[in-house]
């Protein structure tokens, strides 16, 4: 039996839904007989990439669009009516080149999961065998599934060919995190981002497939599936074929139970649960979750979103969220909005960040949510103190701005050496992302571990970094892993640098001296960035 996601994958342009820009953009293309010799193709898993890049394969490859292209008459009017039925640029999926891509056995296209194949080896021989002209068809199509996986040296092989491509080849590359592809690549390709589906597309696709298959659902259970999917087709129809597969009416306690974890319901009472400060039945939620074997990870990104959501409310842009909620859920959400402030959101969504990130290391996936619940909602001192730094530092940087600059002049009249080691450390700041963005392919434990630590001072040679744990320390200094930082750090920094761990002596962190600006950059775009950065992996 074929899942529906193989059935009802997109065959033409005109199946993708949600990408509708995207779509006209290549067929105008098609129709003019000019398109590229290399694509990127970004964005969130499940949007539609590489059914996208199959489609042009087929479209350049379409023997019927080479006859239309090419006619044997001058005129449109001699074109056969079957021709002139379909739109210009679409692939028929009838010719031998379209059905052999179909079912896979074209060998003018060539896929390459760079997850399983990232090294230079693999594109060196890519390299070589470009070289030789198609089998069969007009073009010979390479499609790189997860680009990002490359190494650097792989990209440097790759780069080589993207800059005099055989005029037979094109390049399709896709990627859910274009932030690790080098600008190099990058620049020499035509990029196309591919959004997440909205909750109306999503609920269209999966009544479009209950109807052909003859399946009866309900309407709200339709709409549950919408929302745990997070704008990911794939995984929409994935739920709705296993809810299915039973043979019965498809109900929203059915989603529930397939779910398990990240149902609106489900994220409102928790939320709720915290806006009351009820530490135990929060941590009964979470232990009961382990308990019906539910996906600790996976309730974690929920719990992030939810929270990103309310404060898409607390700040006034709730357009953002209304096409993926009901009237009454936005409702409910407001005044559930009301019973935070804005920075309890923000430590909130930073704090089951890194307790997403940490899941993955722990033992039992349950600790991390349990200890962060302690934290935020428990009577501990130290979130309380970090809650009013950040809220007092909001207050300065609004009311009194001339205070940061007289703050900053003070500093500037400091020594030449003080100057020299603050610019250091600065510099190490602004660099830290990238930092961590390499290190992720590598090892994404240690990135788990870095996210919750801080860079604190720099010589010049030696970095300090602070943690706020014995064993993350322990875990840091291991001599495998400091070798692998420090080489990773000299090749960001382009010199020498050398790791040193210290345990903090507070857990809460220093004020940040803030200007307005900055925190109306953090409380709205740069918090939503950094949730869609760590959910698309």
């Amino acid at each position: 039996m074929t899942v529906f996601y193989r059935t009802y994958r997109p065959q033409k342009f005109s199946d993708l839904v949600g990408q509708e820009v995207i779509s006209n953009t290549l067929l105008s293309q098609l129709e003019a007989g000019k398109f590229g010799h290399g694509y990127l193709f970004y964005g969130p898993k499940g949007t539609g990439k590489t059914s996208t890049a199959r489609i042009l394969a087929k479209a350049v490859n379409c023997l019927v669009y080479q006859q239309v292209k090419k006619p044997s008459t001058k005129t449109k009017k001699e074109l056969t009516a079957a021709s002139r039925k379909r739109s210009f640029g679409e692939p028929c999926n009838k010719c031998i080149s379209c059905l052999s891509i179909i079912n896979g056995s074209h060998l003018d296209l060539i896929e390459i999961d760079a997850a399983s194949n990232r090294g230079i080896d693999e594109i060196r021989d890519l390299r070589e065998k470009i070289k030789l002209s198609p089998i069969s068809a007009r073009f010979k199509v390479y499609i790189i599934d997860e680009a990002h996986m490359l190494t650097p040296e792989a990209f440097n092989a790759l780069l080589k060919t993207l800059e005099e491509p055989p005029a037979h080849a094109i390049f399709i590359l896709c990627t859910t995190e274009i932030g690790k592809l080098p600008a190099t690549i990058i620049s020499r390709l035509q990029k196309f981002n591919f959004s997440r589906a909205k909750g109306e597309d999503l609920e269209k696709v999966i009544f479009k497939i209950a109807k052909s298959e003859g399946v009866k659902i309900e309407k709200e259970a339709v709409g549950e599936i919408a929302q745990v999917a997070d704008g990911s087709f794939r995984d929409a129809v994935s739920i709705f074929d296993q809810l299915a597969s039973n043979g019965k009416v498809v109900k929203v306690s059915d989603v529930f139970k397939i779910a398990r974890a990240g149902g609106w319901d489900q994220l409102y009472k928790f939320a709720q649960l915290i806006a009351l400060k009820k530490l135990k039945e929060a941590v009964l939620l979470v232990e009961n979750l382990v308990e019906e074997g539910a996906d600790i990870s996976f309730f974690a990104k929920c719990v992030v979103l939810f929270f990103e959501k309310l404060l898409f409310i607390k700040i006034g842009i709730e357009d953002a969220i209304s096409q993926d909620l009901s009237s009454n859920q936005i409702e409910k959400m407001k005044m559930l909005a009301s019973e935070f402030t804005r920075g309890e959101l923000q430590t909130f969504m930073k704090q089951f960040l890194i307790a997403e990130g940490e899941i993955k290391i722990y033992p039992l996936a349950q600790i991390p949510l349990v200890l962060t619940l302690c934290k935020i909602i428990g009577e501990g001192e130290d979130y309380k103190e970090e809650l009013a730094g950040e809220e007092s530092q909001e207050n300065k940087a609004v009311e009194s701005p001339e205070v940061d600059e007289r703050r900053i002049e003070n500093k500037v009249r400091k020594s030449n050496t003080s100057s020299n080691s603050s610019a250091s450390a600065v510099q190490i700041e602004k660099k830290w992302d990238k930092f961590i963005g390499k290190i992720k392919p590598v090892n994404a434990h240690v990135v788990a571990l870095l996210r919750s630590a801080r860079p604190v001072d720099f010589d010049g040679s030696r970095l300090t970094v602070e943690v706020f744990y014995r064993f993350h320390k322990e875990k840091l200094e291991e001599p495998k892993i400091i070798r692998m930082l420090d080489a990773v750090m000299e090749d960001v920094m382009g010199t020498s640098v050398k790791f040193k761990f210290e345990l903090a002596k507070s857990r809460v962190k220093p004020p940040r001296v803030v200007s307005k600006s900055d925190v109306v950059e953090i409380s709205s775009e740069d918090l939503a960035q950094m949730t869609r950065e760590i959910f698309s992996k």
